[in-house]
């Protein structure tokens, strides 16, 4: 038992490897061969600027995410395909309120994005330099789109996926969003990964369906572009707010709670 764990466990964890490697070295080279040429053209003082490396960072994240990811698409496909044959006996399809409960399953995530995002910026935490206007549609792309993507696939798609089979479902998540968690390589952020991807395992257990994570991963990560583009971030950390963010999420997720355990599924 112990032998085949480990190897379901390395059967899991070996994708995630690889793209990490690739994400971090395609990353460094650009950074590298950018700044190289960079500092023959531009001054010193221009390099310097905190937009330049804003967009700099975003343009960098979003093709080293793109390139890193190339290896892992058949099996990803090939993952959330046989997810999507086995989404006829989903939990969610036996549901009369299905339609109800997916419809408050949006708000309910991106007010927990919100509450997290408030209760873990603590002062002298540093914001993140705001981009010009001309490149917000490239932040919302990498951000908004590619990166929950590309993640969803790789930690989702893949590695809950290879977890779940050897695990069971409940380990998976825990494992695949703890690893989502220690990735963000810093504790603020790989909190915030960690829960929210507790949020997108089981949401993906119960539905069987990839778009509903990666959907509620998008919707989280352009509410949180869209909130420091207009400049609402200082707003919506009033008291006010954060007790709306967490009474709304509460709320949502103990309904899903309460009638997932009045019926269920294995």
């Amino acid at each position: 038992m112990t032998k085949n764990r480990t190897e379901a466990g390395w059967y899991a964890v070996r994708p995630l490897i690889l793209y990490l490697l690739l994400f971090i070295s395609i990353r460094e080279i650009l950074y590298w061969s950018i700044d190289t040429v960079a500092a023959s053209v531009f001054h010193a003082q221009a390099m310097e600027a905190p937009s330049y490396y804003a967009f700099l960072g975003t343009a960098v994240t979003g093709f080293s995410s793109a390139c890193a990811v190339l290896p892992l698409l058949k099996a990803g496909r090939r993952h959330i395909l046989i997810m999507r044959v086995k989404s006829v006996s989903a939990w969610i399809t036996k549901r009369k309120d299905r339609r109800f409960l997916m419809g408050i399953l949006p708000a309910g995530t991106i007010c927990l994005c919100a509450l997290l995002n408030i209760l873990l910026s603590g002062e002298g935490y540093p914001a993140p330099y705001p981009l010009p206007p001309a490149a917000l549609p490239l932040e919302a792309a990498v951000y908004g789109i590619l990166t929950p993507f590309v993640e969803e696939l790789v930690y989702r798609g893949i590695v809950w996926y290879r977890f779940r089979k050897g695990f069971g479902a409940l380990n998976a998540a825990v494992i695949s969003s703890l690893l989502f968690g220690i990735a963000h390589a810093d504790l603020r952020q790989g909190t915030y990964a960690f829960l929210l991807g507790l949020v997108f395992a089981f949401t993906y257990e119960l539905t069987r369906r990839f778009e509903v994570p990666f959907l509620l991963h998008s919707a989280c990560n352009l509410a949180v572009l869209a909130a420091n583009a207009a400049g609402w971030a200082d707003l919506f950390r009033t008291p006010m707010w954060t007790i709306f963010f967490a009474v709304t999420a509460a709320a949502v997720f103990s309904y899903w709670g309460i009638r997932y355990h009045r019926s269920p599924h294995s």
